[in-house]
């Protein structure tokens, strides 16, 4: 990076850091999956055998955070060994360690996101600016301030992207879809959705047969790529079962009688016994989603959604709430309404190009930009396409990844149509820029009750119902 591309990352971060780093801590109780996860990530502490209905780097890099800061020296939480839903935490608990590494991830992504449009547009001011979409998202925020996946898994998303952008229009050697399966490996062993990362793989083996026409080198850089994603996968999970050492109160979940004699002798980290370990954890997971329950919206409180509403936000969660008189704190996972909307026309008016490109055949201005605006709209499509198949309830947390894609989307679609301008500095295209960052700092500012548990009165609360379709409901 250049002098100014660096200043422009370094005051990102000083941002981020307010934004998502910042008392991190705090709420000191848990919200939301932490009763799951924290239980998870104990168990590799203390050596306990379990099984996850998610890939185990996630709930690894938890505990990580929990052993190296070690703020609970002096709090007995044995029984979290003995429970996959922690219903009462220890009083006086810290929350520090355990939600350490997921709000590191997510402030080191303001970086990443940044570097991604620096890389995709080359224009470090409007990259700068693109950046707010992430950086002042409220419900990414809320989110990535807790003992939870998502952002972890952002992060390896984020790398995999960048990777794959500043790589796209050069002949690739072995080595480079090598690095693109490992980081789709690293983003897989933390939440299975990643895998729509494997379009980056398919998306770089059509531009190279394109540009360069086909050859026996591709079968090499295929192999390569899952290799790659396969080391760090099927690593992952051979920690996660030598960790596995001892069971507490014969909970076995669903392992097999060879699983159980394996453990018996105390030989989980013995490799000879890795696929019979990872064949029972798989079929855990597998049967695991498909005893979780489908959405039902004619529930009293249902939280989850379909995935049709996610890019207008619908719908908002209650993390936790906490009253004191007339005044309740929230933790509500609640997008910022100007990055999600900018975000929702985005993806709008990236279908709106490219079908018109292609059957209308519009002139191209920029084909390389062309080109990663197909690419990422047909990203955000596959994925919503696969997630509607899923039959088990889904949530807004589950829409993060296409999210970020609408956001790339927007700073893609407004350099290719304003290259020019942007370029020349037009007064007109800057200041929109300037009060559109100015919007989404200010909406995320008024949303931030929501984000940092600040007391709001019915009132206040009812003023940042902007839709009904939200379904944000006061506590009376």
């Amino acid at each position: 990076m250049d002098k100014k591309a660096t200043l422009a990352a370094l005051f990102l971060v000083i941002l981020g850091f307010f934004t998502y780093f910042y008392n991190y801590q705090n709420p000191p109780k848990q919200f939301w999956d932490e009763n799951y996860h924290i239980a998870s990530a104990q168990k590799y502490i203390d050596r306990v055998m379990f099984m996850e209905p998610h890939p185990p780097l996630g709930k690894m890099l938890i505990a990580l955070g929990e052993v190296l800061l070690h703020p609970n020296e002096q709090i007995d939480k044995k029984g979290f060994d003995s429970t996959d839903y922690i219903k009462r935490f220890p009083k006086g608990m810290s929350f520090a360690g355990y939600r350490f590494f997921p709000t590191l991830f997510a402030w080191l992504n303001v970086v990443l996101f940044f570097l991604i449009l620096k890389e995709l547009t080359g224009h470090m001011l409007l990259s700068f600016f693109g950046s707010f979409l992430y950086l002042f998202d409220n419900a990414l925020i809320v989110h990535s301030r807790a003992a939870m996946l998502e952002s972890i898994q952002l992060f390896f998303v984020f790398l995999a992207i960048l990777w794959f952008v500043r790589q796209y229009e050069a002949p690739k050697k072995i080595w480079e879809y090598l690095l693109l399966g490992i980081f789709t490996g690293f983003a897989l062993a933390v939440k299975a959705n990643s895998a729509i990362l494997f379009l980056l793989f398919v998306l770089w083996v059509f531009k190279d047969i394109r540009s360069f026409g086909l050859s026996w080198k591709k079968i090499w850089q295929t192999l390569a790529y899952g290799a790659g994603a396969a080391a760090i996968f099927l690593g992952v999970f051979y920690l996660h079962f030598a960790f596995g050492q001892k069971v507490v109160e014969h909970r076995y979940y669903a392992a097999s009688k060879e699983y159980k004699q394996i453990l018996a002798k105390k030989e989980s980290a013995d490799l000879k016994h890795f696929w019979i370990m990872l064949r029972d954890n798989l079929k855990y997971m597998s049967d695991y989603q498909k005893g979780v329950p489908k959405l039902n919206l004619c529930k009293p409180g249902e939280n989850g959604s379909l995935f049709i509403g996610w890019p207008l936000g619908i719908k908002a969660i209650n993390y936790r709430w906490e009253k004191h008189g007339s005044e309740v704190r929230y933790i509500y996972l609640q997008g910022n309404p100007v990055t999600w909307m900018i975000g929702f026309l985005a993806v709008l008016l990236s279908g709106v190009l490219v079908l018109s490109v292609w059957l209308f055949e519009l002139p191209v201005k920029n084909r390389r930009t062309f080109e990663f605006i197909t690419s990422f709209f047909f990203i955000y499509i596959s994925y919503m396409i696969a997630v509607g198949q899923i039959p088990r309830v889904m949530y807004l947390y589950h829409y993060f990844i296409p999210l970020t894609i609408s956001y790339i989307l927007a700073v893609l679609l407004l350099f290719y149509l304003y290259e020019e301008e942007i370029k020349k500095g037009d007064k007109l295209v800057w200041t929109s820029v300037v009060l559109i960052a100015t919007a989404i700092v200010f909406a995320w500012w008024f949303f931030s009750p929501f984000t940092y548990y600040k007391p709001l009165n019915t009132e206040q609360f009812n003023e940042r119902v902007w839709f009904d379709f939200w379904q944000l409901k006061a506590i009376r």
